[in-house]
């Protein structure tokens, strides 16, 4: 595979901020009278070179003399509850990085303001892809989308090879067969390699809802009911996904708690399924993967091919006593223009290029044209619906903490999967439908 294209220069900030600290602020701009200053609170989402944010606002405050940008960055294992509780308190940032999809949590309690009260014009949303449905409410879009993702497929090519697959699995049934050869066929030569592995079964436990969802939505089920009432996992579908992916555990092709990701790096595992901005992280290999690996779209289930959606998108507190201040800083980030920086860590572009300008397609078709990576992950994106997301945010963190639980325990045998699934559906009911 080609290294990672670089089509900007990553340029250092005088001062750098650790960013492996809890939380950390940007030195704002020089402030003129009348000057709006906007709070923006944010994890840091450029994978791989996180200083190019800091850059990106240093930017912004320069280019104009209306509005300051205060950055602060968090981490992710607490950021997203940081930003939570602060807004749902009142004392929150005026702009913060929100999954797509958005929770009801915020909805519900008209916490965000809708674009098209932020300076956002028709023609502005019009610019979207479709997708952006997943940042709608009540016919009104609430978040600005900086960059898709859609897990994929990612594979060994010397490792299939070597074992006689020079083609990528296509189906359920393909991928096991090819996932048990590889695994069994490598003990016996004395060195073991794991033939598939499921994200989330090993150190990032969050990564468990991306991968249950790919195979959940693949056996034709869904999060909840069409009302968003109900949790609907303890069905015929949850009980066909979970026992796929039990079955890998069950006859030892896979082993729980061997990493996917850095397996998949050192050679020991030879296919996994994420999100297409793990690309990143193989590419840091170096030596170790050079020229060995390849992406390839989602085999597909007993009902469709479709995958996980995520991704990132701004949003802004309601009630601002000057939102076009907060939006303008929106529509700069989130940008057509500035939107094609975020493919450089393979961040899905969510523009139309058809609606962009003629420089701006450019420089997106020129990722597309140099890097045979995004054939498959644009398949694969293609493949998918916003119905996913837009089940997940009814009932998200519950939804999120029950599924890091129940379905490690319901693949790995440690409980029953019907057990499992019902589990799943109590804990997020309780929360869709509270009694009283």
């Amino acid at each position: 595979m080609p290294s990672l294209p670089r089509r900007l220069t990553a340029l250092a900030l005088a001062s750098a901020c650790a960013l492996t600290a809890a939380s950390c602020t940007a030195t704002p701009a020089p402030r003129s009278q009348g000057r709006t200053t906007v709070t923006f609170w944010t994890m840091p989402f450029w994978i791989g070179h996180p200083e190019e944010l800091h850059k990106l606002v240093s930017d912004f405050n320069v280019s104009q003399g209306k509005v300051t940008v205060e950055l602060t960055v968090l981490d992710w294992q607490s950021g997203r509850d940081r930003i939570k509780q602060a807004v749902l308190a009142g004392t929150g940032p005026d702009v913060w990085l929100s999954n797509n999809g958005l929770e009801d949590d915020y909805l519900n309690g008209r916490h965000l303001a809708p674009l098209d009260e932020l300076g956002y014009t028709t023609e502005d949303l019009a610019r979207f892809l479709p997708m952006a449905k997943v940042n709608e409410h009540e016919g009104r879009l609430y978040g600005a989308p900086l960059y898709f993702d859609a897990a994929v497929l990612f594979y060994r090519t010397d490792i299939l090879r070597k074992y006689g697959h020079p083609a990528p699995p296509t189906t359920w049934a393909e991928l096991k067969s090819t996932a048990t050869a590889i695994t069994t066929r490598s003990a016996a030569s004395g060195k073991r390699i794991s033939g598939w592995q499921f994200k989330g079964m090993d150190d990032h436990l969050n990564a468990v809802n991306a991968t249950w969802s790919t195979f959940l939505c693949q056996a034709g089920g869904s999060l909840t009911s069409p009302d968003f009432r109900t949790s609907t996992q303890n069905t015929e579908a949850g009980r066909t996904a979970m026992n796929y992916m039990k079955s890998f555990y069950a006859d030892r092709t896979s082993q729980e708690g061997l990493s996917a990701l850095k397996g998949f790096v050192d050679g020991e595992v030879a296919m996994f399924s994420f999100y297409q901005s793990a690309i990143s992280d193989i590419v840091a290999g170096n030596e170790k993967t050079l020229g060995r690996w390849a992406v390839a779209p989602m085999p597909t289930g007993p009902r469709s091919g479709c995958s996980a959606v995520g991704g990132h998108s701004l949003v802004a507190r309601s009630g601002l006593p000057d939102p076009g201040a907060a939006g303008s800083f929106m529509r700069w980030l989130a940008s057509p223009r500035h939107s094609t920086r975020f493919m450089e860590f393979h961040g899905i572009y969510p523009y139309d290029t058809s609606r962009t300008d003629p420089e701006t397609k450019v420089v997106v078709d020129s990722f597309y044209r140099t890097d045979p990576t995004w054939a498959a992950v644009s398949e694969q994106f293609a493949r998918n619906t916003p119905d996913l997301l837009l089940q997940d945010r009814h009932a998200f963190a519950v939804r999120w903490e029950s599924h890091k639980s129940a379905v490690p325990d319901g693949v790995a045998g440690r409980t029953g999967v019907d057990q499992a699934l019902a589990l799943i559906d109590e804990r997020v009911d309780r929360k869709l439908r509270p009694a009283g």
